[in-house]
């Protein structure tokens, strides 16, 4: 869903000076695609009633109306329009509050790129210019790719055998006309198509649909607000999911939508960025000052850098919350406020004894300090340390180091992968069948890398086995000088290969 908030409450400063009593109103739009009758804009607007004079009718009853031009213009010419009247709910006490009231639209258009123009004024007010405001508009579905229509934010949705404007797939979708969420709303829901799944996939064969959310800057998925949906090919498949986002702190985020294969491999993507307002998640941290470590293990907690460090190897298992929190702890240098989270941290974990708790952790973050360490580098800021401390330990590890044609390598293999910075949440943390390879081409430091996974989350590159071949120039320069293409794994090392993928050992 594109947002644009033509929204003459963002221009309010300038419209507030031609009128006492400005509209304030939303407009969202998202590209959807019928597979019979080619692709569609819908549109969603919302009007806020008490930006809006309410007239008295014959009746005895009020109620407000708006006039609206709707337009979509390619290379001057108007290619789709509409002009119409919006009314609101009919009130009988101007005195109390007045109702929104939302419309929505659906306009048939070839791929291609438009302009959204749109006109909007207050009908019981003639003296007042209407306001208008223009917006870009891209369609793009092609039929050889799989592609994911836009991502539509709800209010509500109900199961629905009636055919109207607010139904899609069977369900009557009431949009929310925006990309900002309050404290007050707790729960965000949307619904989102996918298309030629089952033509390029085939038919009958599994796909997944993960779905997360992101740090909107630096593109990094959190961890505690990420979930996927297992779904078996077809002409439209559908997304209708909703995210508890009540502990998400305020900020900027995108929510994207990933489509892959049986394979892991990502074959679609669409990204929606929105806005949280969230003072209570910086509350809970903000409470931690009341917690009295007098008389608990940390007290003894006398070092600045110790504490610190300690801090810092408890990354792997924080969410994502945590995180931010830690860092900002970090950089303040606060012993007690240092003291106090560090407490808290435990004590969510095991609220009987969190010294034991610390202590069975300290215990394997020293484990992989010292297998998986290297030089300036702790083994808990490692990736196989990360991944030991935010999974455990694998229930299959098979190390290759001395294989024909073959850097070293390992895979490691969970039968169920929990992943403990989702231990303390709702959300579901197991994952089942889930690998890891790691590889070195360094042969003089312990410095192992992922390059690939199938957990959800987790690096994926379908081209793995090109990292773990040991070609007579270095993978990594041929890479640099373009030859990616045209480097060949031998059967007999890429059969290899494949096996130890399917049959780990």
């Amino acid at each position: 869903m594109k947002k644009y908030f033509i929204l003459i409450s963002f221009f309010f400063v300038a419209f507030n000076s031609f009128a006492s009593n400005p509209i304030k109103a939303f407009l969202t739009f998202s590209t959807f695609n019928n597979p019979s009758k080619g692709p569609y804009v819908e549109t969603y607007l919302s009007v806020i009633g008490n930006s809006v004079n309410f007239v008295q009718g014959g009746n005895g009853k009020f109620q407000g109306s708006v006039d609206i031009s709707i337009a979509f213009t390619q290379n001057n010419e108007i290619k789709s329009a509409l002009k119409y009247t919006l009314t609101s709910p009919e009130i009988t006490d101007t005195t109390k509050n007045y109702p929104n009231f939302l419309d929505q639209h659906r306009y048939n258009l070839p791929n291609g790129k438009y302009n959204l123009e749109i006109s909007i004024a207050d009908k019981n007010k003639p003296s007042d210019k209407p306001f208008t405001s223009t917006a870009p508009v891209i369609i793009n579905y092609q039929d050889s790719l799989i592609t994911v229509s836009d991502i539509q934010l709800l209010e509500s949705y109900t199961k629905s055998n009636a055919n109207t404007m607010l139904t899609k797939s069977g369900y009557e979708l009431v949009p929310y006309v925006s990309n900002f969420y309050p404290e007050n709303i707790n729960m965000l829901k949307f619904y989102t198509e996918i298309y030629n799944a089952k033509k390029i996939l085939g038919e009958g064969q599994k796909m997944i649909i993960s779905y997360s959310i992101q740090a909107y800057q630096t593109r990094t998925k959190l961890n505690d607000y990420s979930a996927f949906s297992m779904q078996t090919t077809n002409n439209v498949n559908i997304l209708l999911p909703e995210l508890s986002i009540a502990s998400l702190p305020s900020g900027n985020y995108n929510m994207v939508v990933e489509v892959k294969d049986k394979d892991n491999k990502v074959r679609a993507v669409q990204i929606l960025p929105f806005q949280r307002k969230n003072k209570l998640a910086t509350l809970a941290f903000t409470d931690l000052k009341s917690i009295d470590v007098t008389h608990t293990f940390v007290s003894n907690m006398k070092s600045l850098d110790t504490l610190a460090e300690y801090i810092r190897s408890m990354r792997p298992i924080s969410g994502s919350a945590e995180v931010q929190y830690a860092e900002n702890q970090l950089k303040g240098q606060n012993l007690e406020q240092m003291q106090q989270y560090f407490y808290n941290f435990w004590k969510t974990r095991n609220s009987n004894d969190p010294e034991a708790a610390w202590n069975d952790y300290s215990a394997e973050v020293k484990k992989v300090n010292r297998e998986y360490g290297v030089l300036g580098r702790k083994g808990y800021n490692t990736d196989r340390g990360r991944i030991y401390l935010q999974y455990g330990p694998p229930d299959i590890l098979g190390k290759y180091e001395y294989e024909t044609n073959c850097y070293p390598f390992e895979i490691w293999h969970y039968q169920v992968l929990r992943d403990k910075t989702k231990e303390y949440t709702f959300e579901n943390n197991r994952q089942s069948d889930k690998k890891f390879i790691f590889c070195s081409h360094d042969f003089s430091s312990n410095n192992v890398l992922l390059i690939h996974s199938n957990a959800i989350g987790e690096k994926t590159d379908p081209r793995w086995q090109y990292y773990i071949y040991r070609m007579d120039v270095d993978f990594l320069t041929a890479n640099m000088l373009g030859n990616y293409d045209n480097q060949t794994i031998p059967p007999s090392v890429s059969d290899f290969l494949t096996d130890l993928w399917k049959n780990p050992r």
